[in-house]
């Protein structure tokens, strides 16, 4: 499957301040800064299930678009002029693939005095939609859960040990891509989480799927003719991070990001809360799924 996560046994995450723009800035939780709500340090609880899940979120330090560079201004304009001329319909977003590149870096520590098994999921959220896969609605319980945006192996993990590991800038990416698939075209999860779509130019857009349970049938999933050029394609503008050991542990992450264009704030989410752009858009709800 495509959805690994790069193990470095043993090995300390990179927990590192703001870079200079030549290069790589670490984000971190910032308790006192404009997102007081991230979660970078993530303690699973019991979820009346006997399961045990933590969450944990981290958002990308974007300023607002009126503080960009008046030519990064322009391009959305200029992008979308030329995108109506054959897509009329589709919206460019403000936070675009191009802009940056990013990678989240993990840690988890195991305080106790036997083996154990963990998971790390990926999801997040693009400007309009936030995804996450343990809320989406399944048919019939037995049917296999949707999968996150990435992750979802599990991982063992030594007494009294630690593990790190990188979801890496490709994985993001095929992240990003899928998200807007999924919220944005109505691709099915499963089918999006399958596929490799960074080599596409485009995203064809689908009718919502509907699940009739009263007699087991789907109906929709067709093309609607509009298709979505990679220009317009969505970036994460929040990591979220569902973590599942089966015995009391912690994680800890951070975001790294590479900056093609000078949108995000060299102080991170320290940064005054009138410099940060804060997407926090609606879960996305596809309702059941066959």
């Amino acid at each position: 499957m495509r959805n690994l996560v790069y193990l470095i046994a043993l090995a300390p995450i990179s927990l590192l301040g703001a870079c200079s723009n030549n290069e790589p800035q670490y984000v971190q939780c910032a308790p006192m800064g404009a997102v007081a709500t991230d979660v970078c340090t993530v303690i699973p609880m019991d979820d009346g299930d006997g399961n045990l899940i933590g969450r944990g979120q981290l958002h990308v330090p974007v300023m607002p678009e009126a503080d960009w560079d008046a030519d990064d201004r322009a391009a959305r304009t200029e992008l979308q002029t030329e995108i109506d001329r054959t897509n009329a319909g589709v919206e460019v977003p403000v936070v675009r693939l191009g802009h940056y590149d990013l990678s989240v870096e993990w840690i988890v520590r195991n305080p106790n005095a036997t083996e154990g098994t963990f998971r790390v999921d990926l999801n997040g959220a693009n400007e309009m939609f936030a995804y996450d896969n343990s809320m989406i609605m399944r048919a019939d319980d037995e049917d296999p859960p949707p999968p996150p945006l990435a992750g979802d192996i599990p991982i063992r993990i030594p007494p009294m040990g630690t593990v790190s590991g990188v979801f890496r800038e490709d994985q993001l990416l095929e992240a990003a891509i899928d998200l807007d698939s999924i919220t944005r075209a109505n691709v099915n999860p499963f089918a999006a989480m399958l596929t490799i779509n960074k080599s596409d130019s485009e995203i064809a857009e689908r009718t919502p799927t509907v699940y009739d349970p009263a007699t087991g049938d789907a109906t929709g999933g067709d093309p609607t003719g509009l298709v979505i050029p990679k220009k317009a394609w969505r970036q994460i503008v929040r990591v979220d991070i569902n973590f599942r050991p089966d015995m009391n542990m912690t994680l800890d992450f951070s975001v790294r990001l590479r900056v093609h264009t000078p949108i995000i704030h060299d102080e991170g989410l320290n940064a005054p809360a009138a410099e940060l752009e804060v997407y926090d858009p609606p879960l996305f709800d596809p309702g059941v799924l066959p």
